[in-house]
């Protein structure tokens, strides 16, 4: 009769446990580069609009002082689209990171296209981080010696951050193309101190650019030329990294 009509204090304590657990955080993909010009925001865009259309939460955090992503959701939020919010921090982003990884399933940080605090900062909370790198451009593959010492020394805290080089704007009808991907993946393999590649590589599309004009990716795109394959290399960097499955 008494543990029927009140509640003991084990079920109590229970109940407090079941009731104030800590959020739980989401996983948390920086999105980075020493140069500018590489495609961040195109890719985090697109990442966003393919994570939103596969039903996961997802909020973008911009720490660089560009409006691109600000005007990208705007734009997104005028046509109807999945919302995808849109926050900024800047200096030290921990604080702001470890906020907001608790209110999505997945957190996209995008970070200046240079060393920076923000970088450095974010780079010792991210579950993910991925380096965005032209093959065929030397200015752009010559920033993987600096990143990858940076992501280095965020290892040594961070011992769980996993980072990714990514190759993108490859265009399949270029030989030379083709060619500089394959050895620069060959050099990165060689030698586990360089932040290895992801097996798959992003295509010089113009669908990825023309969706973003419109504040969308190419997840919100009914038709367009090479639909198919670039929702299909998103899909694959997502399942490689872990966000989608």
């Amino acid at each position: 009769m008494y543990k029927d009509n009140v509640k003991t204090h084990s079920s109590l304590l229970n109940l407090y446990t079941v009731n104030h657990k800590e959020p739980k955080m989401g996983k948390i993909l920086l999105v980075v580069s020493d140069k500018g010009g590489v495609g961040k925001s195109t890719y985090v865009a697109n990442t966003a609009s393919m994570l939103v259309n596969k039903g996961k939460s997802v909020i973008v955090l911009k720490t660089d002082k560009n409006k691109d992503m600000l005007s990208w959701s705007e734009k997104r939020q005028a046509n109807g689209l999945l919302p995808v919010p849109v926050h900024e921090a800047y200096g030290n982003v921990t604080k702001e990171i470890n906020r907001l990884s608790k209110l999505c399933e997945v957190l996209i940080v995008d970070c200046p296209g240079h060393d920076s605090h923000e970088f450095r900062s974010a780079l010792t909370v991210s579950d993910i981080m991925v380096t965005l790198v032209k093959p065929s451009s030397d200015f752009e593959s010559e920033t993987l010696t600096s990143v990858t010492e940076k992501v280095r020394i965020a290892q040594k805290t961070n011992a769980n951050l996993q980072p990714w080089v990514l190759m993108t704007r490859i265009n399949p009808s270029k030989p030379r193309h083709t060619q500089k991907a394959i050895e620069l993946d060959k050099i990165l393999r060689s030698d586990s101190i360089w932040i290895q590649p992801l097996k798959t590589r992003i295509s010089e599309l113009d669908v990825f650019e023309n969706a973003c004009n419109e504040g969308a990716g190419v997840h919100d795109v009914a038709r367009a030329s090479s639909l198919s394959n670039a929702k299909a290399q998103l899909e694959l960097v997502g399942m490689e990294l872990g966000i989608i499955q």
